[in-house]
């Protein structure tokens, strides 16, 4: 292999900060929120011009849960603000669930800067982290890409929520990847809006369900579709279970039946291929809707994701680790610093149509009663590296546990737990792989009794 060699140049200081939190995702913008809130000037670094992460650049908007344990501190406040904005569309039990509905994407970033400016944090967008500041085994800044050239910044604590890792992969924590057999370890997605559609008003009903059917038959006698997504019948399942107008606009669809296969998500190359596999699938599927989707006679296409929808990259390696056995066992931790209650939800990466549910027989049951499993505090602590924290889906978890806990509640949930693990542990002088866990525990708790829960949620 040829190689390079980059000539040293000095970088300039841009910046000091007692908490930096790289990502502005769910599980960033409520690290920055808790870290700020907690008093330690904080500063978050987002790649994109605006926060809000997955919801927004990869149009992950239902907003989904089992029994509503998952939905913790933050989530609560944010809900509330996007609900006052008009963002926050009916949420109802369907399918089993206690909660089903979803979000609109343009006003989360709205929100997201309403709390984050509240909190007093400060924010840096168009900003990639490059490369991380050392000393010894501790991590005291990073090293960003801007319009203006690289930048430094300082920290005395960092926390990874970007999603990938990309910090603790740069300062050298250990990670994992895939399912055990594949660097793949699930499918990715590029959802699609639609304009001027006009749901059926007792959509989903059995007369819908036998029309799809139906349609599904022409079609494929007709010869008109080629993707697999349309063959093989994925559309079918999605359009039955899936297909649902946009947060309070019931005139805009939100379609995403996409399943992009074996793709390793940390190759740029794959990575590019599938961004330019996903925009050739969505154009027959769109085309599919406006045709057989009822209420989409007269829709028109809008736009589809600016990001490719990916589910899993890195997983850290933490001082602790929860597991899928953990899960399956809801098992219980006095350091816990969060609740995961979502589905065993591992999309297929070798499959269109293969169930993404894979959890034992009588789970979901246990789940919908009230079950859970715990995040304990070490999950979110780098291993071999002083300083550096992680929250959202790349925290220290095996393939079947980051499957539940990557919803995005759960990731502010975890978010707001390594925020303020930041900020106690600078007060305290003590890195987070020293601190008393107990404390923060405790703190988290109470700080989240004191939050009015969004009864809306419960139909109250």
């Amino acid at each position: 292999m040829e190689f390079y060699n980059v000539p040293a140049k000095n970088i300039t200081i841009s910046g000091e900060f007692d908490v930096v939190v790289c990502g502005g995702g769910p599980s960033g913008c409520a690290a920055a929120i808790a870290a700020a809130g907690n008093g330690a000037k904080t500063l978050l670094i987002e790649k994109y011009g605006y926060l809000g992460g997955a919801t927004v650049s990869q149009f992950v908007m239902p907003v989904l849960s089992m029994n509503g344990l998952d939905f913790e501190g933050v989530w609560h406040e944010w809900a509330y603000a996007l609900d006052e904005m008009g963002g926050m569309g009916e949420l109802r039990k369907r399918r089993g669930r206690l909660v089903d509905g979803s979000v609109d994407p343009e006003l989360v970033k709205y929100v997201w800067d309403k709390l984050l400016t509240a909190a007093g944090a400060r924010i840096l967008h168009h900003a990639w982290v490059s490369e991380v500041m050392m000393d010894h085994n501790a991590i005291c800044g990073v090293i960003v890409e801007t319009v203006a050239g690289a930048m430094a910044i300082k920290a005395g604590r960092v926390v990874d929520c970007t999603g990938d890792g990309t910090v603790c992969n740069l300062a050298g924590v250990p990670w994992e990847q895939g399912d055990g057999k594949s660097k793949c370890a699930m499918a990715m997605t590029k959802p699609f809006r639609l304009g001027n559609a006009v749901m059926p008003e007792d959509f989903p009903s059995e007369e819908y369900n036998r029309k799809i059917d139906d349609d599904f038959k022409k079609a494929m006698e007709s010869g008109e579709f080629s993707d697999p997504i349309i063959t093989s019948g994925r559309i079918v399942i999605y359009l039955k279970n899936w297909t649902r107008p946009l947060a309070n606009r019931p005139e805009m669809l939100v379609g995403g039946p996409s399943r992009i296969l074996n793709v390793n998500p940390l190759d740029p190359w794959e990575l590019s291929e599938a961004e330019r596999t996903a925009r050739a699938q969505i154009r027959q599927v769109k085309d599919y809707y406006l045709k057989y989707c009822p209420g989409c006679e007269n829709a028109y296409f809008l736009d589809s994701s600016n990001h490719i929808g990916t589910r899993s990259t890195r997983r850290i390696q933490g001082i602790a680790k929860v597991t899928g056995e953990d899960a399956f066992n809801f098992k219980k931790s006095p350091l816990s610093i969060a609740k995961s209650s979502w589905q065993i939800d591992v999309w297929p990466a070798d499959s269109f149509t293969a169930s993404a549910d894979k959890a034992p027989e009588g789970w979901n049951q246990k789940v919908y009663a009230g079950e859970y499993f715990d995040i304990p505090y070490g999950c979110l602590v780098a291993d071999t590296v002083d300083n550096l924290l992680a929250g959202g889906r790349c925290i220290s978890a095996d393939h079947y546990a980051q499957s539940s806990l990557r919803i995005q509640q759960t990731c502010m949930a975890t978010g707001e737990a390594a925020g303020t693990i930041a900020a106690m542990s600078l007060k305290a002088a003590a890195s987070p792989r020293c601190l008393d866990p107990l404390p923060v525990v405790n703190l988290l708790k109470e700080k989240r009794k004191q939050i009015r829960p969004f009864y809306r949620l419960f139909g109250k």
